[in-house]
Order: structure tokens, then C-alpha cells, then sequence
């Protein structure tokens, strides 16, 4: 019996060390020298999907009555706030800590809706309103990464985003509709799509990737990309409807 549990134990250890080395051995930062461009354009397929009006339901004297469903901002066809990343990339250049990133509770929404940083980085929240904000953070769909009171107009609160993963943030003081989402990436490829759905990733070995699309509503799309040294590739998306 004890010579089981020793044989466990060692094969459990054996299984944490394996599991930690291939954290840090995922991704190896090199010269890029002849380094490829992914570009596109994310777009809706039919018909877009109808803004709502969603209703605010407390401290309407400032933040109004209603206001737009933040997960559709969809001009033209053209999906703006999709993550794409690139999946499983091994080598590549450094990544650097995103200065300046900020969570905003403004007007009773946060701004940005979606962005993109780098492990590390160091994020600001702010209340930009004059009322109470709670910001509670959620790692990996259910973990609190941060939840933070801001009882004070113009309060500023920094935090370290250690954790690489999908962050989803609500308002815990009663404004169910703040919504927001942050991705926090282990390399530095990766791009949420501007107002006209495009994005752009630079300096990416040559190679073959797996590219990944993510909306909030809309899910995940996947395609295969091959960068060649010193070209541009034009990687493209297109959602329907779930």
C-alpha cells in the first residue's frame, strides 16, 4: 500500500513538473528578421443582427434610461471588437507589458468594451462617473481575478494581469449591463478588429498557424494561415448567427 502511494505521489509530481515546463517552454522569444504580416477584414454574413436598447435599472438620474447593446457593433457588415489571435505559436518575438491600458467605468459603461493585452501588463480601472462602480473581474470564465469597489469619482486602481486567458468584467453595483472583455495573451500576436473590421499582426515568423476569431456573441472562428518571409497574407473571417 505505501509503496502505491510513494508510486503516485512520484507520478503526480512527475505530471506537475511536465505540466510547469511546458508553461514556460511554450513560447521561446527569437530575432524575427524576415517576419510576415496577417491581415483581414471580419465580417457578418445575412442580415446584422439588430442593436437592442438595453434598460438601465439603477442611478438612471445620470446614466439615463437606456442605452445599445455593446456586443454588436456591426457597421456595413463589418464586426468591430473580435479578438484574433494567433493559436499555438511557439516562437516569436518578445512580448512586451501593453502601456497604458485601462478599463474606464464612463457614463455608465466601460470603455474599451474589448482589448487586447499582453501577460503582464499593468491595467488601470477608473470611475470616471459620480457613482458607485464595482468592477469584479472573472479569470477563465468563473475565477475572480480582481473585484473592486470605486466609490469615488475620477479613483483609479492598478492591477497586474498575471494570468493569460479570456477576462470577462461586470458591475456589481447594480448596473447589469456593464460589460467588458479583455484578453490577455502569453505572445504578441494577436489584434481586436477596428470600427471597419479589420486587424493586422506583424512580425510573425514563417510558418503555418492556426488563426482564431472570437466574438462574444457570435463565437469562435478558425482557419489554417501559412506567412511567408517578409509578405503580407490576407486571412479574412465571417460570422453567422448562433
Amino acid at each position: 500500500m505505501l509503496k502505491r502511494i510513494i508510486v503516485l505521489n512520484l507520478v503526480l509530481m512527475a505530471c506537475l513538473f511536465l505540466s510547469s515546463y511546458s508553461v514556460f517552454a511554450a513560447y521561446q522569444v527569437i530575432e524575427v528578421t524576415d517576419g510576415g504580416k496577417i491581415t483581414g477584414v471580419v465580417t457578418f454574413k445575412g442580415k446584422a443582427p439588430k442593436v437592442k436598447m438595453l434598460a438601465i435599472v439603477k442611478d438612471a438620474d445620470y446614466c439615463g434610461k437606456t442605452t445599445p447593446d455593446p456586443r454588436f457593433e456591426i457597421s456595413g457588415n463589418k464586426i468591430m471588437n473580435v479578438v484574433v489571435t494567433l493559436e499555438g505559436i511557439e516562437k516569436g518575438k518578445k512580448a512586451l507589458p501593453v502601456e497604458g491600458a485601462v478599463l474606464d467605468n464612463l457614463d455608465c459603461v466601460y470603455e474599451p468594451h474589448v482589448q487586447a493585452v499582453t501577460k503582464g501588463t499593468i491595467l488601470t480601472i477608473v470611475n470616471s462617473d459620480p457613482v458607485l462602480h464595482n468592477t469584479h473581474s472573472y479569470s477563465g470564465g468563473t475565477r475572480t481575478a480582481f473585484n473592486l469597489a470605486l466609490p469615488t469619482k475620477d479613483q483609479k486602481i492598478k492591477k497586474r494581469l498575471k494570468r493569460p486567458g479570456m477576462y470577462s468584467n461586470k458591475c456589481d453595483a447594480g448596473h447589469t449591463w456593464m460589460t467588458a472583455y479583455i484578453w490577455v495573451s502569453k505572445h504578441p500576436y494577436y489584434a481586436v478588429t477596428d470600427k471597419t473590421g479589420k486587424f493586422e499582426i506583424a512580425d510573425v515568423p514563417p510558418g503555418t498557424y492556426k488563426l482564431k476569431a472570437w466574438h462574444e456573441a457570435l463565437g469562435t472562428v478558425e482557419q489554417t494561415v501559412t506567412v511567408a518571409p517578409k509578405k503580407e497574407v490576407n486571412s479574412s473571417f465571417s460570422f453567422t448567427s448562433q
